[in-house]
């Protein structure tokens, strides 16, 4: 009986074939790996989502004027023209701030007016030696009532001291080098009169002030 399986002359196995040709098992496995890399790839890309577009930018159209307005008023309506420089034509229709009247100030606080008298000063040098010199000052209300009275002397440089009094009461002050305020210690009433008597101590000469005031205005310098 013969054996069938025995292999034929010249045939050759696949391990056989494989062993000689080791390229083909090379490109085999470089192709496999191709795949898989392309599987992969394909794998975890995602979808594209196209770009979202850039807003466009505002566009700002210009304001129209108002339809209802209009350049020339209606033909009952009244014009009214405004005059920059005022007018000498007194208003038919006064303001309620012209109409108003202040009131009247009372009898006490009233400014005396005009020659209704004032307090008034006479400054009057009377003796004179080396080293001082003496004065008198005369203060007279000649107003209808009770007033103060203060009196400013200013000498020059050479005048140094004072020493003064009177008997209708006195208050003396000095402001700096030659510059004196007297002023009494009580009102002076309506047409009375305050007599002042100085002595000056002084380097040089000259018994004058350079400026005598009462209650501000000007004093008589004799």
């Amino acid at each position: 009986m013969s054996d069938h399986s025995a292999p034929r002359p010249g045939a050759r196995s696949a391990p056989a074939v494989l062993a000689s040709m080791p390229w083909i098992v090379v490109l085999l496995g470089v192709g496999l790996l191709a795949v898989l890399l392309v599987f992969a790839l394909l794998s975890f890309r995602g979808p594209e989502h196209p770009a979202a577009p850039e807003p466009a930018p505002p566009m700002y159209l210009p304001r129209m004027p108002s339809v209802t307005s209009s350049a020339t008023p209606p033909a009952d309506t009244p014009l009214v023209a405004v005059d920059a420089t005022p007018s000498r034509t007194a208003s038919a229709t006064p303001s309620p701030r012209a109409s108003t009247r202040r009131p009247a100030a009372t009898p006490t606080t009233r400014a005396p007016a005009a020659g209704s008298g004032r307090v008034s000063a006479d400054y009057q040098a009377t003796s004179s030696d080396r080293d001082s010199f003496s004065a008198r000052l005369t203060v007279r209300n000649t107003t209808g009532g009770a007033r103060e009275w203060q009196v400013e002397l200013l000498f020059t440089g050479n005048v140094k001291s004072i020493r003064a009094s009177s008997d209708s009461g006195l208050s003396v002050r000095t402001q700096g080098s030659g510059w004196f305020v007297l002023s009494g210690t009580r009102p002076l009433s309506a047409g009375e009169s305050a007599v002042v008597s100085m002595t000056f101590g002084r380097t040089g000469t000259g018994d004058r002030p350079g400026q005598c005031t009462v209650n501000g205005a000007d004093c008589t310098i004799g």
